[in-house]
C-alpha cells in the first residue's frame, strides 16, 4: 500500500517537474521556512504563530529556556527547573507539542519533550506554530510546534562577547560567544555554564528530604558552514549539553543526568535557478536519569520554483531508539507542500504519508487559504489533520503490562481568522475547533504506580484569540485575550491544567541608548 502511494507521488512529482526543468525528484526536509518548509515562501504568513528573536528574548529577562516559556502568552506552561516541564498549546496535551532544534525533532523520553536541556544563551530565535502540523513535521504536532533555532550565520564579520549574571538562590550564569563571517562562510561558537542552588521543593512532612534541589549545566554549540561552489553549500551544527538537575525522587532514583548531544550535517545543491535539493542527516543522543535514547533521521528536500508557485517534495527516514530496552520507533514518510497564488487567493496545500513499523500507514494533510479583502484587512482559513504515535515511555509501560493494542491519536482542526490594520493598531481575531480521537489515557487498575495507556475516547477543543498591537504615549503595547474549552466527551467536563480564559499585556518603551565614550 505504501509503495503504491510512493509511486503515485513520484508520478505527480514528474508531472510538476516537467513544467520547469529536467531534474531528479527525491525526498524533503524538516526545517527551512517554518510554515511552508521552503527557503523563500511565495505567499504571506497564514499559520498562527509567535515569533521571538534574540532581542525579544533578552527583553523578557529570562535566564533559562524554561523561564522563558513561563513568560510567553497564549501557551500553557507548567513545571520548573527541578521538574519535567510541560507546554500545552490551544488546550491540547503536553505530549501534543512537538519540540524541534534547528528543524530536528527532540525525542520524547518521559512522556513529553525535555525543555530543560536547551541553553537559552545559544538560541537565536524561537517560532511557535499553533495548530496541526503533522503533514509538515511528522507525528506529534497536534497542538503545535516549538522550533528553536541556535546561533549561526552571524551577521557581524567578527565578534566575541562574554556575559555573566548572578541571581537569587546562588544562581550564576556565564557564557562566551565568538562569531566570524566572510562572503562565503561563517563560524559561530558559544559556551554556557549555568548553576543554581535551587530551592527545597518538598519538605520532610510531604515526603521530601528537606534539602535544596540544585542543578548545573554546561553547554557548547558550534555552527559552521559555507559555499564550496556557486551551486553547492554545506553546513554543520552541533549542540552538546550536559546537566545534573536534582529533585526529590520518591522512588530513590539518584541519577540526575539530563544530557543532549545533537549533530546535523546539511548539503544544499542548486540545479539552475528553479530547482534545488537539500540533504540533512541528523544524529541525536539523550541521557535522562540514566536512560539512553538515540534519534537518527535522514531527510531530502526538493524545491521547484514556478512563476507564481513553489512545490516541495521529500521523504524522511526516522529511527528513534530506546537503547537500554533495545526498542525502536521507526517510520518512513513521504510528503509534499505546494504554495502559490491563484488570482488574489493565497493557497497552501500539503500532505504526508507515514509508514510506521508498528502502526501501519496513515495520512495527514493541511489546506490553508488567505486573501486581502481590502488594503488594510486580511481573511484567512485553514483545515488540517494530525496524528500522534505512542512514545518510548508509553510503549514500555504497555509492553510491560501486556497491553499492545494502543492506536495512534488522530485530530482534525479548523481555523478562521481576520486581521485589520487601522489608526487604532493591528487587530487580529481567530476562532478554532479541534477534535482529537483515540486520545491516550493512563490507567492503573492495580493502584501500584505501574499502569499503562489506553485509547479512552474523544476530546473536543474550541476557542478564540484576540490580539491588539498599538502605540500609546510612546509605548509599544501588545495585549492578547484567549478563550479555550477542552472538553472530555465522556465526562463532558473541562480537562485539567488548562485555563479557560487568559489575558496578557506587554508594554515596552525605549528612551535612549547608553554609549561609552
Amino acid at each position: 500500500m505504501f509503495n503504491n502511494k510512493i509511486f503515485l507521488a513520484a508520478v505527480l512529482s514528474a508531472i510538476f517537474a516537467s513544467q520547469s526543468a529536467n531534474a531528479v525528484i527525491g525526498p524533503i526536509k524538516i526545517s527551512l521556512n517554518n510554515e511552508y518548509r521552503t527557503s523563500a515562501p511565495v505567499i504571506g504568513a497564514i499559520a498562527t504563530s509567535i515569533k521571538l528573536d534574540k532581542s525579544d528574548i533578552k527583553k523578557t529577562g529570562a535566564t533559562t529556556f524554561v523561564n522563558l516559556l513561563e513568560k510567553i502568552p497564549s501557551i500553557t506552561f507548567e513545571g520548573g527547573p527541578g521538574n519535567l516541564a510541560g507546554v500545552r498549546i490551544r488546550g491540547s496535551e503536553s505530549t501534543h507539542t512537538l519540540l524541534l532544534i534547528d528543524g530536528q525533532k527532540v525525542t520524547i523520553t518521559g512522556g513529553q519533550p525535555n525543555f530543560k536541556m536547551i541553553p537559552l544563551n545559544q538560541i537565536s530565535r524561537i517560532e511557535i506554530l499553533k495548530g496541526p502540523f503533522s503533514s509538515l513535521y511528522g507525528p506529534g504536532a497536534i497542538g503545535g510546534v516549538i522550533n528553536v533555532f541556535t546561533d549561526k550565520d552571524a551577521n557581524s564579520i567578527t565578534s566575541s562577547s562574554i556575559d555573566s549574571s548572578y541571581g537569587s538562590n546562588g544562581t550564576k550564569q556565564s557564557s562566551f560567544s565568538t562569531y566570524y563571517k566572510n562572503n562565503s562562510s561563517y563560524l559561530d561558537f558559544t559556551f554556557t555554564d549555568y548553576i543554581t542552588d535551587g530551592i527545597d521543593a518538598t519538605h520532610l512532612t510531604t515526603g521530601g528530604d528537606d534539602d535544596l534541589d540544585p542543578s548545573d549545566r554546561q553547554t557548547f554549540g558550534l555552527n559552521i558552514g559555507g559555499d564550496i561552489s556557486e551551486s553547492t553549500s554545506v553546513s554543520l551544527n552541533m549542540i552538546d549539553s550536559k546537566a545534573n538537575i536534582m529533585y526529590d525522587e520518591t522512588y530513590g532514583n539518584e541519577n540526575y543526568q539530563n544530557d543532549l548531544r545533537q549533530i546535523g550535517l546539511g548539503v544544499n545543491q542548486k540545479f539552475g535557478d528553479r530547482i534545488q535539493t537539500r540533504i540533512d542527516i541528523n544524529d541525536q543522543n539523550i541521557m535522562r536519569h540514566g536512560s539512553k535514547y538515540e534519534l537518527n533521521t535522514l531527510s531530502i528536500v526538493n524545491e521547484l520554483d514556478f512563476d507564481f508557485s513553489k512545490l516541495s517534495l521529500g521523504i524522511m527516514n526516522s529511527i528513534d531508539k530506546d537503547i537500554d530496552n533495545k526498542k525502536s520507533i521507526k517510520h518512513k514518510d513521504i510528503f509534499t507542500q505546494w504554495q502559490g497564488l491563484i488570482t488574489d487567493h493565497e493557497l497552501s496545500v500539503g500532505a504526508r504519508v507515514i509508514d510506521h513499523k508498528d502502526f501501519g500507514t496513515h495520512t495527514t494533510y493541511n489546506f490553508n487559504w488567505a486573501r486581502d479583502i481590502s488594503i488594510n484587512s486580511r481573511l484567512s482559513a485553514s483545515y488540517g489533520s494530525a496524528t500522534n504515535i505512542p512514545n518510548h515511555y508509553q510503549n514500555k509501560q504497555n509492553v510491560k503490562n501486556s497491553q499492545t493494542t494502543l492506536n495512534p491519536e488522530r485530530s482534525r482542526s479548523l481555523e478562521i481568522g481576520l486581521q485589520n490594520q487601522s489608526n487604532i493598531g493591528l487587530v487580529e481575531f481567530k476562532v478554532y475547533q479541534t477534535k482529537i480521537e483515540d486520545a491516550f489515557s493512563y490507567i492503573d487498575p492495580e493502584s501500584n504506580w505501574d499502569g499503562y495507556y489506553v485509547n479512552d475516547g474523544t476530546t473536543d477543543i474550541s476557542g478564540a484569540e484576540l490580539s491588539l498591537e498599538t502605540v500609546l504615549l510612546g509605548m509599544d503595547i501588545t495585549t492578547k485575550i484567549d478563550y479555550n474549552k477542552s472538553i472530555d466527551k465522556a465526562t463532558k467536563k473541562q480537562k485539567g491544567r488548562r485555563p479557560n480564559r487568559s489575558i496578557s499585556l506587554n508594554l515596552s518603551k525605549t528612551s535612549g541608548k547608553w554609549k561609552r565614550s
